[in-house]
């Protein structure tokens, strides 16, 4: 976790050095390890680095090679270092930094250079011969990357707030769409930010610029179509645990310690224990950072997480939540952030960060996001129906109810009947009064109409998951959700200002390709989830943790105390709050916190969270006069 800025004057004139020092200096926090700019003509880089690996202690970035007349700047790490440096005719040594490895794969490749690499990194390379500025984002969104573009000037930034020095010469405010998007919510929106003429570019694409001339291409797409066929079902599991191994080896190098963060679910504890195996042979112990809860019981994980513990050879770091208000320091994460969040778990985290920097971690390796990568089964009961496959349908169901008559009964209506006839299943929720999520009773009436809300709903969201009809199609929309980008920018901004780069092995391009693959019934079967980590690591995983059921989550925590900590702000928010009026239902907003008050089923706290965080940005960035 580094920091990169850049300008590239599309008109030509040089760049202003003091320029380029504004806007690196902005994002200072992500380089306690050095600030350096280069600047030349039209084009000028920054970087602010933050020491992770052995190879970086030898790393002057930006850099430039006086040979090929290529000028990087980079924040990355290449996992396969060992493969390319054959490839590419350098060795694969200490002294050779990551950014190295990336400019001479340019030199080689040009543009194609980012399917070559394997890794999580966002770079810019200024080729001085052919005047061409190339940035590539890596494939699964770890490393942000956002830009301002105009037909006189690119700018990019590891963080929006570089970009917004220049906010007075610019051409950017408040982006309504991406507010709308923020209170529905639309997930699926991979490129917009807050402001406008703003954007991240998105995951697996890659930039090439001229100064007359862009082109935006997406390099690496999970291919829809991929399978893969083993003869003996076990080898499914032996291959399996082998990628997984190497994803966790690739995200160990570090000349600091290493924090795991341990929730109790099979994720982060599949991460623990085979990193505890990888790293038990040069006598390392794990320091692991969990969130327990003792008074709230529904959230608490403690009983797993200490089943992890006890297998040995692990430091256990704990942060007790009870009582951690969710508007905990929110006007300092909400500055890092640059955007309002739709987390209501955003002060627990910031609080588990803070605890890692203090015991010295400075890159911390999670479990994100396996109930995706893994597969729990979502659509294939439905499928099991569609294909007639009715014996093996009743062996799941049965499998899931333990033999119960009435919990096998509503499991078939609501995992098989609700999935094929939706209309029933809205009639339902109608009769149950709970709400659905497109019924936008936040959301001011005009604010919907002005921007055909509903239906960019139903273009953006609803069509997309229903046409996914089948598991590998369902477990393909969940792979490719844009939700993922979106929680690494977020987890990388709760991380830089406490130097702390975070590291996601789930999400390693090969573990991923191989998991969607491999067939169903690989990954499910007999009302098990995730078998691919249950079965594959089920010799490191205690017997309690690797056939758990479900996983608690951090809502019942935050139900109680937004009321309990935040109940005088919250009262002055819902009824005077004025930079919210015109985006949300001032008439219905209340009734919505009257209902969450009266702790009646449906009402939804989080649409006061989202309304509340987004009138607290609102308000702190007016007062900056950005919006």
């Amino acid at each position: 976790m580094s920091g990169i800025t850049g300008i590239f004057r599309r008109d030509g004139r040089d760049v202003n050095p003091v320029s380029i020092k504004k806007m690196n200096d902005k994002i200072a926090h992500r380089g306690p390890d050095g600030s350096r700019t280069w600047c030349e003509g039209p084009v000028a880089f920054g970087h602010q680095m933050l020491h992770t690996t052995q190879e970086s202690l030898h790393e002057i970035l930006p850099f430039q090679d006086e040979n090929s007349g290529l000028v990087i700047t980079a924040d990355a790490r290449i996992d396969n270092r060992k493969e390319l440096a054959p490839k590419l005719g350098i060795e694969d040594k200490e002294h050779v930094s990551d950014s190295y490895f990336i400019l001479k794969a340019y030199e080689k490749w040009g543009e194609k250079c980012p399917e070559e690499l394997l890794g999580d990194f966002a770079f810019a390379i200024w080729d001085k011969k052919k005047e061409t500025l190339f940035c590539a984002r890596d494939h699964m969104g770890v490393k942000p990357f956002y830009y301002y573009l105009s037909d006189g000037i690119f700018l990019f930034a590891s963080e929006i707030k570089s970009l917004l020095t220049f906010k007075d010469s610019l051409d950017v405010n408040l982006n309504e769409i991406k507010v709308a998007y923020h209170l529905i919510p639309i997930i699926t929106d991979r490129q917009s930010t807050f402001y406008n003429n703003i954007f991240r570019l998105p995951a697996s694409n890659s930039l090439n610029m001229e100064f007359n001339k862009l082109e935006m291409k997406k390099y690496w797409e999970l291919d829809p179509n991929l399978e893969i066929f083993f003869d003996n079902q076990d080898d499914y599991y032996i291959k399996f645990r082998e990628l997984f191994e190497e994803s966790i080896k690739c995200r160990l190098r570090s000349i600091h310690p290493i924090g795991f963060e341990l929730s109790g679910g099979i994720d982060s504890s599949s991460v623990v224990m085979m990193a505890k195996k990888i790293l038990s042979k040069n006598d390392v112990n794990i320091h692991t950072f969990s969130l327990i809860f003792k008074e709230i019981k529904e959230t608490d994980e403690s009983y797993y997480i200490k089943k992890i513990v006890d297998t040995g050879g692990i430091i256990p770091f704990y942060l007790a939540g009870d009582s951690i208000s969710p508007f905990y320091a929110v006007n300092d994460i909400l500055s890092y952030q640059d955007e309002p969040l739709e987390t209501p778990n955003m002060a627990l985290i910031w609080k588990l960060y803070e605890k890692m920097n203090l015991q010295g971690i400075r890159v911390i390796i999670g479990g994100h996001d396996g109930d995706s990568i893994l597969y729990k089964g979502e659509n294939y009961l439905s499928e099991l129906f569609i294909c007639f496959k009715w014996s093996k349908l009743i062996k799941e169901i049965q499998s899931i109810s333990n033999g119960g008559i009435i919990e096998f009964f509503k499991i078939y209506v609501s995992k098989v009947l609700f999935e094929l006839l939706p209309a029933f299943h809205r009639l339902w929720l109608k009769y149950r009064g709970v709400r659905n999520e497109k019924d936008f009773v936040n959301i001011n009436k005009d604010f919907i109409r002005d921007l055909d809300l509903k239906q960019q709903y139903k273009i953006m969201e609803l069509d997309p998951k229903k046409a996914a009809k089948t598991s590998k199609k369902i477990h393909y929309y969940y792979i490719t959700l844009a939700t993922h980008q979106k929680i690494f920018e977020m987890m990388d901004k709760f991380a830089s200002p406490h130097s702390i780069e975070p590291r996601h092995p789930m999400m390693d391009k090969r573990l991923v390709e191989f998991c969607y693959a491999v067939p169903t019934y690989i990954k499910y079967d007999n009302g098990w989830g995730r078998l691919l980590a249950r079965l594959g690591l089920g010799d490191l995983l205690p017997n309690e943790v690797q056939w758990r059921r479900g996983k608690r989550n951090f809502f019942h925590v935050f139900k109680r105390n937004l009321l309990l900590f935040e109940r005088e702000y919250l009262d002055d928010l819902i009824y005077n709050n004025k930079f919210i009026r015109k985006y949300v239902d001032c008439k219905e907003l209340p009734k919505i916190y009257n209902r969450y008050i009266d702790g009646i089923e449906g009402a939804d706290s989080i649409d006061i969270w989202k309304s509340a965080i987004l009138a607290i940005w609102l308000e702190n960035t007016s007062s900056k006069e950005i919006i």
